[in-house]
């Protein structure tokens, strides 16, 4: 049986920090509507609210995940003789400086009784924002004969198993439905860098915090350019935005990028513009395609033609799997990038954003890419020139 443990956070002292710099205070006394506009391009965008009212934020979010932690530790005995329990739980916790972006893309300077900022706890807080829980009956299987056609609402606990399924989906990934386009720029700017306050929530204290490390340096070498056309070309543009942070939905440069996101984006810049209509609507390609009320909704990977590992050459696209569950997908693929050449790929990715990585680079929840890898594909729309293998 699965055992359910309270967020780890630490309990926060509100009044434990000090303002990082003066500058901060004589910020706070503009008012919102008079903050320059901050985008993913924005290298020193600060954190401006009060330390007390960010620490006061991260508890209440924290509190919330204590509570849901209960609840999930509680099951049995609020639903006390099933036949058994069955659970799917993800485990509980947050990047607190994710939290702090989003209610700083709300409100620089903001209060946790701000009416906004309020109405973002809720949204915070609803279902199938970060986090979701589902309890479902069922027929154990040994009755099923015996209970077959009845309606399950009639038949004793003692006959059905509940399943407990609990789902993490992850803070960052909400921030689109959160968020306007606005916000959703400020949001990056301020992710980008922390909002340059890596000691706000120290690492020892604080599990879940990412704490953003500089993109390495790697150059792919002149003549591997020279010789990949499509190659030199998906650099030129993505080479731009190394440094830039992973934003979930992000397939700009005022957003920021997530992984489709980034490599549409090249695409794009290269005269691909791929897009899927969507109740009338045009909407960037994920990763790979799935079917939605019986229609077919293109990915990248479907743009591609599939290209053995024997045969990639650098400038074709590296797909993974297994960051997350893709299931839906008709291909189970959650991640792509640019492939480069020596196990290396340039990629926008989860938490760290965009940057080159190594195979044997770690992912989100420290497995090597190697371990991940899925395949290779080649755009073969791409202009003809792309094509010419340089001698």
């Amino acid at each position: 049986m699965s055992h359910v443990f309270l967020a780890s956070q630490r309990k926060v002292d509100i009044n434990s920090k000090k303002c990082a710099c003066c500058i901060r205070d004589k910020i706070a006394v503009m008012s919102s509507q008079d903050y320059p506009q901050i985008t993913a391009a924005t290298t020193d965008a600060m954190f401006i609210a009060n330390d007390a009212e960010m620490l006061r934020a991260e508890q209440l979010y924290q509190d919330f995940e204590n509570t849901l932690a209960k609840q999930l530790a509680n099951i049995e005995q609020d639903h006390p003789g099933y036949h058994a329990y069955y659970y799917n739980v993800d485990s509980i916790g947050h990047n607190p400086y994710v939290l702090i972006a989003i209610l700083s893309a709300v409100k620089p300077d903001f209060h946790v009784n701000d009416p906004d900022i309020r109405q973002m706890f809720t949204e915070l807080k609803r279902p199938r924002r970060q986090y979701t829980l589902t309890v479902n009956q069922a027929i154990a299987d040994e009755y099923a004969d015996r209970f077959a056609g009845v309606d399950i609402e009639r038949i004793e606990p003692k006959y059905l198993d509940l399943h407990v399924k609990f789902t993490n989906y992850e803070l960052y990934c909400v921030v689109d439905s959160v968020l306007s386009h606005k916000q959703l720029c400020a949001y990056a700017g301020y992710i980008r860098n922390n909002g340059g306050r890596p000691d706000l929530f120290p690492a020892d204290q604080y599990p879940h915090a990412v704490h953003i490390t500089p993109p390495p340096i790697y150059h792919v070498a002149e003549s591997l350019r020279a010789k990949y056309p499509a190659l030199d070309a998906e650099l030129q543009v993505g080479e731009q935005y190394i440094g830039y942070p992973y934003v979930w939905s992000g397939h700009a440069p005022d957003t920021s990028f997530d992984c489709s996101g980034f490599v549409g984006y090249i695409l794009d810049q290269l005269g691909l513009k791929y897009r899927n209509k969507i109740n009338d609507q045009l909407v960037h390609l994920p990763v790979a395609g799935s079917t939605r009320d019986g229609a077919y909704y293109d990915g990248l990977y479907d743009k591609c033609a599939p290209v053995d590992n024997n045969e990639r050459q650098p400038g074709d696209l590296v797909f993974f799997t297994g960051t997350f569950d893709a299931s839906y997908r008709s291909v189970n693929l959650s991640h792509v990038g640019i492939y480069v050449g020596d196990d290396m790929f340039l990629a926008c990715s989860a938490p760290l954003g965009v940057r080159y990585q190594s195979y044997d680079d770690l992912d989100e929840q420290g497995r090597p890419w190697r371990n991940l890898l899925y395949g290779y594909g080649r755009i073969t729309e791409l202009p003809q020139q792309f094509h010419e293998e340089a001698s």
